[in-house]
């Protein structure tokens, strides 16, 4: 063969007329890394490097609320992105080696076919807040749609019942009031992605896509708390422990740090709901419970949660200006929910939340809304509610809890058995109380308890309107009154029944007990 033939021969088996023969092909793959290392390996912060790259290339899942409603074309197919919407990069301009790409003008045919995303401008920017978020705010159930309505008073527009809380989208400084404000919310949590899973890998990968050096810094502590329903992972903790794994790759691959775990109280704490298909990801934005509002003090046997005790008041349809007696107050749990809603005192005003860890917290901001919860309270003064019960130490502990609470001289205490005091000196009111069932008490004498308790509601507080919550179905058949209507509740992990009475004289007593 002459050596004019070789060219042709290269070219026919596709060698380049450049390359040698039996030279190896450079690889182009392995990106160049510093520091010593093994030949033929790359370090490992380079590969997630690389995958963190690569999942913020990728488009961002959809959620599945959200649909599009632009009509798909004649074809029944809708367009992708095009090539080069798909070479372009996510992230800020000046980044190295992309500043050509995103001085790039991209035609209305080539930029993608789906309505923009709220998160969009967030997306491309890590280091922006979008204006709107998803948030779920938790209570007890039952008491979903008395939420939806005090969210709604706080100034929260676009809420929605949802079972066991409120789905609410609106601003960070919206999630702060609603943590300020609300009596009936158990915490506040912020929902930073979403998807489906089949896998503790897809629950890997979703918090690896997070930028979450831009939520906080290393030298913040996490937790994540897994919760599940119909899940088919098989174990919780190790659900955990990939998202927690995926959060510290997300923070050595950008900074070259991770921030430590505090599983007993974390400054910023996470939380993994996992569905049968689907999971999300929140930042709870509470920390502790909202319930723990700094004022019990000294805690009473079967205490009544804060946040439930709010609930009631407002299921039973109590308002301030209305008369209000507790005649087995225990701990003053109600007496101290309902002088601060008279007084429209903000229950989060004296405690601190998780919030105030995250990078994107304005402390400015945070102060002028504090200022003007303060500036809303009204000043201490007598009001018409009334605290009773026959044990020495429930009166003393009513009494520190209040004056922790500075409503000590707005609540009116006696030590008195209900049975034998008389109704408060008042127009008639509301009666909200509860009453022992098995705890305060020995059982063999509950029966007899809520006969007498029957008894004194209708000779004594005709008018009145009283609301008693329970644990045992069995109980309130004996207070011989029926009952105009029952909300099941959950008190902790207690199901309860709310009772409603209307205590008109002489028209609402039963002749035998109710099944």
């Amino acid at each position: 063969m002459s050596a004019s033939d070789k060219p042709k021969q290269r070219k026919i088996l596709g060698i380049k007329p450049d390359a040698r023969p039996g030279a190896q092909a450079p690889d182009k793959t392995r990106a160049p890394v510093r520091g010593r290392h093994l030949p033929g390996t790359a370090k490992p912060r380079v590969r997630i490097a690389q995958a963190v790259r690569s999942v913020q290339t990728e488009a961002p899942p959809r959620p599945h609320a959200e649909k599009d409603d632009r009509r798909e074309p004649a074809s029944g197919r809708t367009p992708g992105p095009s090539r080069h919407d798909r070479r372009k990069p996510v992230g800020p301009a000046s980044a190295p080696g992309r500043a050509a790409t995103d001085r790039r003008r991209v035609t209305r045919r080539d930029s993608p076919r789906r309505p923009p995303r709220e998160d969009d401008d967030a997306r491309r920017r890590p280091h922006a807040v979008a204006d709107r978020h998803a948030f779920f705010v938790p209570c007890h159930k039952g008491l979903e749609a008395q939420l939806v309505d005090e969210l709604a008073e706080i100034g929260c527009a676009d809420v929605r019942p949802a079972p066991g809380g409120a789905a609410l989208r609106g601003s960070l400084q919206d999630a702060w009031r609603v943590n300020l404000w609300s009596r009936l919310a158990v915490r506040v949590l912020w929902r930073v992605t979403e998807g489906r899973y089949s896998q503790e890998s897809d629950l890997y990968d979703g918090a690896l896509r997070v930028d979450w050096p831009a939520l906080f810094t290393p030298s913040r502590s996490f937790a994540v708390h897994a919760v599940a329903r119909r899940s088919p992972l098989k174990s919780l903790n190790f659900a955990a422990l990939k998202v927690k794994d995926g959060v510290c790759d997300r923070f050595r691959a950008v900074l070259g740090e991770r921030p430590s775990v505090d599983t007993r109280s974390p400054e910023v704490p996470l939380v993994l709901y996992l569905g049968e298909e689907r999971y999300s990801l929140y930042v709870d934005l509470s920390g502790e419970p909202l319930n723990r509002r700094g004022f019990r003090v000294e805690p009473a046997p079967a205490p009544l949660n804060e946040n439930l005790a709010a609930g009631l008041l407002r299921l039973a349809g109590w308002h301030p200006g209305m008369p209000f007696f507790d005649p087995m107050m225990g701990g003053g749990t109600l007496l101290i929910e309902a002088a601060m809603w008279w007084l429209n005192r903000a229950p989060g005003l004296k405690r601190r939340f998780a919030f105030e860890h995250l990078e994107n917290f304005q402390p400015d901001a945070w102060r002028r809304l504090c200022r003007e919860a303060e500036a809303a309270a009204h000043a201490p003064e007598p009001l018409p509610i009334f605290g009773a019960d026959n044990d020495p130490a429930m009166l003393r502990a009513a009494s520190r809890n209040l004056r922790a609470a500075g409503l000590l001289d707005c609540v009116q205490l006696q030590q008195a058995d209900f049975l034998e005091v008389e109704a408060p000196p008042t127009q008639p009111g509301m009666l909200v109380s509860n009453p022992p069932y098995g705890v305060r008490l020995p059982h063999e004498r509950m029966a007899a308890f809520y006969r007498a308790l029957g008894d004194t509601l209708k000779r004594k507080y005709a008018g009145w309107s009283a609301h008693l919550i329970s644990a045992d179905p069995q109980l309130p058949r004996h207070i011989g009154l029926s009952a105009s209507r029952r909300t099941p509740l959950f008190n902790g992990p207690l199901e309860c029944r709310f009772y409603t009475y209307r205590l008109v004289a002489g028209s609402n007593r039963r002749a035998r007990p109710e099944r």
